[in-house]
C-alpha cells in the first residue's frame, strides 16, 4: 500500500482503534439488545444463543484486526512500527473487552438487578 497520502496512513493508524470501538458497541449493545429479547435462553452446539452470537462477533472483529496487521507490510519502517503498535493496542483492548463473553453467564447482571428491585421506589 503506498503511503504517498497522509490519508492513507491516518486511515491504516486508527483503523484497529475503530475496529475496538465497534468490537465493543457491538459486544455491549448486542450482550444488552439479546437479554431483553431472551436469546440467552436458547441453545446452540452446548453454548446459549446469545453467547454463541456475541463470540463469533468478537471473532470477527480479531480477525479482521489479525488482517490488519498483515496490511501494514509495504509500509515505511517508521509508520509500519507506529500502526503496528497502535494494531497490538486496539487487539489488547478488543481481547480484554471480550473475554468475559466467554468467562461468565451472560445476563446474570441483569438477572441481579432485577432480584434487587425495591416495591417501593
Amino acid at each position: 500500500m503506498p503511503t504517498s497520502r497522509p490519508i492513507h496512513w491516518l486511515l491504516g493508524c486508527t483503523a484497529g482503534l475503530l475496529l475496538w470501538a465497534s468490537s465493543f458497541v457491538v459486544l455491549y449493545a448486542g450482550l444488552t439488545l439479546g437479554c431483553e429479547a431472551g436469546w440467552h435462553a436458547g441453545r446452540l452446539a452446548g453454548l446459549n444463543l446469545l453467547t454463541a452470537a456475541l463470540a463469533l462477533a468478537w471473532l470477527v472483529h480479531l480477525l479482521a484486526l489479525a488482517a490488519l496487521w498483515r496490511w501494514f507490510g509495504g509500509w515505511a519502517e517508521p509508520l509500519r512500527r507506529l500502526a503496528r503498535v497502535l494494531t497490538a493496542v486496539a487487539v489488547a483492548a478488543t481481547v480484554w473487552t471480550g473475554w468475559p463473553l466467554l468467562a461468565l453467564p451472560p445476563c446474570a447482571g441483569q438477572m441481579l438487578a432485577s432480584t434487587m428491585e425495591d416495591a417501593t421506589c
